[in-house]
């Protein structure tokens, strides 16, 4: 880190600043102006399944035809809505099944906060397995999604089908937090000052109206993307939520899970799995890219998908690219281009 930097972030907790960075990497693509519009002519059913320890999980099933995807959200805890918008039109030929993790969206939020542990998110993504009587799964994983797969795989190895990671967090904690704060530092000291503000009173709590607070906080990162010169189209977000939902997020899930993931590092961890896995990529954020090749490379049936004109929400940015992709994916075929 330069030492403009380092200045910047003297005398913030290591443990608050690491969830700054995890939050950046999650809400770089996010863009406030999203809504969520109901594709009218995809069936859709919704309800609440019981994870781990009998936690309530809501879900939303997209799609009606026999292949089966499981969506899982970043974050952790951001909540579906930070990812269905962009990932529905994947049911137009596919059951996609998107569920809020726990401490997030419409899902419980544990008044004992232990229970936000990793290990949790790691077993509510089997009942969901569970639930929907899967013997192995084909999924879709965004942002911080991505740890938590892996660390599902690493749990439950001979469950999981084939994999998509998208935008994904590192696999490794001590870079992606580097990455994070690499973007920050094209922050002028006006909005740095104000970014710092906002993401502090929603860590304490404090903050009066936590969804006003929630998207001002979204608008600079999207501003940020913008100013790098990289398109941002994604119309996810954290906050589409009731207010209760998005405070507890902030304050609780977002600052507790990821340091019960440990230091993680996935680099060398996955030697003896055989499931495919495709890692998808825009060309323009060219800082992320060694994190994503670092995926692909970590699994011996890996591939990176680089896509052209596009940031880190891809799919969003070149659907006409990376909804062909996810199609031959899932129908077995390494998609064009993919190395």
């Amino acid at each position: 880190m330069n030492s403009g930097l380092n200045k910047r972030f003297a005398g913030i907790k290591t443990s608050r600043l690491f969830s700054f960075a995890v939050l950046g990497v999650l809400l770089f693509d996010l863009s406030i102006s999203a809504s969520l519009q109901a594709q009218h002519s995809l069936k859709v059913r919704e309800g609440y399944l019981h994870g781990a320890e009998d936690v309530r999980l809501y879900y939303r099933v997209v799609g009606s035809t026999p292949d089966t995807i499981v969506a899982v959200h970043g974050g952790p805890g951001a909540g579906m809505n930070a990812f269905l918008p962009d990932l529905e039109p994947l049911a137009q030929s596919h059951t996609v099944i998107f569920y809020d993790q726990r401490g997030g969206g419409r899902s419980e939020l544990p008044a004992d906060t232990s229970r936000l542990d990793a290990r949790f998110f790691v077993e509510d993504l089997d009942a969901v397995r569970h639930h929907f009587g899967l013997s192995r799964m084909k999924i879709v994983a965004h942002s911080f999604g991505a740890v938590l797969v892996a660390r599902y795989i690493q749990s439950y190895p001979k469950r999981v089908e084939r994999s998509v990671f998208m935008g994904a967090t590192g696999p490794k904690r001590s870079e992606a937090a580097k990455l994070a704060q690499k973007h920050f530092a094209a922050m002028d000291s006006v909005t740095f000052k104000r970014y710092i503000e906002l993401i502090q009173s929603l860590l304490a709590g404090t903050a009066a109206n936590p969804i006003a607070a929630c998207r001002e906080y979204e608008k600079i990162l999207v501003d940020l993307t913008i100013k790098r010169g990289e398109p941002n189209n994604w119309r996810g977000t954290t906050c589409e939520a009731s207010p209760e939902a998005v405070a507890y997020y902030y304050r609780y899930t977002a600052r507790i899970t990821p340091a019960t993931f440990g230091d993680w590092d996935f680099t060398t961890a996955f030697g003896d799995i055989t499931a495919p896995l495709l890692v998808v990529y825009g060309a323009q954020d060219s800082l992320a890219l060694p994190q994503q090749h670092a995926w692909a490379q970590a699994f011996p049936n890996g591939r990176f998908l680089l896509v052209p004109k596009a940031g880190k929400g891809a799919i969003a940015d070149r659907l006409d690219l990376v909804l062909p992709a996810l199609e031959s994916f899932f129908k077995g075929r390494w998609p064009e281009g993919a190395r």
